[in-house]
């Protein structure tokens, strides 16, 4: 059900994994010089029904959801679990938050920028169609070497971290559920996210490419809902390592033109 962390310190080093049921969306990993992201595909009739609001263009084929460019901008979404806040709706006063991953991660808008838009309008949460899941309701965290952590909860607004540090699963951090107890921590995340937070403390001054990679192995889920997509940014080597279906053994490298 995915787990992002951030960590600011001589180096931007972020990372996520991507736990979704096999065959819930079409997505894929594209590679490409200016960017590192997951995809997905957007469906012919989404497209159409969605042709005359300004998000989408003719020549859209995959949303950018996940992933990371050539200037560091890093920008991920997770399933915000039995949050029933702020469903999608079409409106001026209304922004998708996979739009604002998606212009994130192309370049066209900064954090700075993003946190304006979460300020100014309303987040809302995916359209049916893209993704085949029980609850459409996601979260986000949004970083770059040169500005501050950016929390996105649509329904809960937004925050700007004072940590150089951050963790996000799988419930709201600015709303937590009431029903969060140590009996539904495997079903939010809580254990996921407290794994990942310890080694971010423990590591907080020399935290590396290795405690990142490290973060997501620990992490990485098996069975129906299995990690398929594993990828750490480091902005010192302006590079992203990544591997697929878990498999830490064989971690490949993409570098930014």
């Amino acid at each position: 059900m995915c787990t992002a962390f951030i960590h600011k310190g001589k180096h931007l080093i972020c990372g996520f994994n991507l736990d979704i049921n096999e065959g819930a969306m079409d997505y894929q990993v594209y590679t490409e010089p200016e960017r590192f992201y997951v995809g997905v595909a957007i469906s012919q009739a989404l497209r159409d029904a969605m042709m005359a609001d300004w998000r989408y263009h003719p020549d859209d084929r995959v949303r950018r959801i996940m992933g990371v460019n050539r200037e560091g901008l890093f920008a991920v979404c997770l399933n915000n679990m039995n949050c029933e806040k702020a469903p999608f709706r079409i409106g001026t006063d209304a922004f998708p938050i996979d739009q604002l991953m998606d212009d994130c991660i192309s370049g066209r808008i900064t954090v700075e920028d993003a946190q304006r838009i979460a300020h100014d309008k309303e987040l809302v949460n995916l359209p049916a169609g893209p993704v085949d899941i029980p609850s459409l309701a996601f979260h986000g965290l949004i970083a770059s070497p040169d500005s501050p952590i950016l929390l996105v909860e649509p329904g809960n607004g937004y925050a700007v971290l004072k940590d150089h540090y951050a963790a996000m699963t799988n419930y709201a951090l600015l709303d937590p559920p009431a029903d969060l107890t140590p009996e539904t921590w495997g079903y939010y995340g809580k254990d996921r996210m407290d794994l990942a937070l310890r080694i971010l403390r423990g590591r907080e001054k020399d935290f590396s490419l290795a405690d990142g990679l490290e973060i997501l192995r620990k992490t990485r889920q098996t069975g129906p809902w299995a990690t398929r997509v594993s990828f750490v940014y480091h902005s010192g080597e302006n590079a992203v390592y990544y591997c697929l279906q878990g498999d830490f053994d064989h971690v490949q490298r993409h570098t930014f033109a």
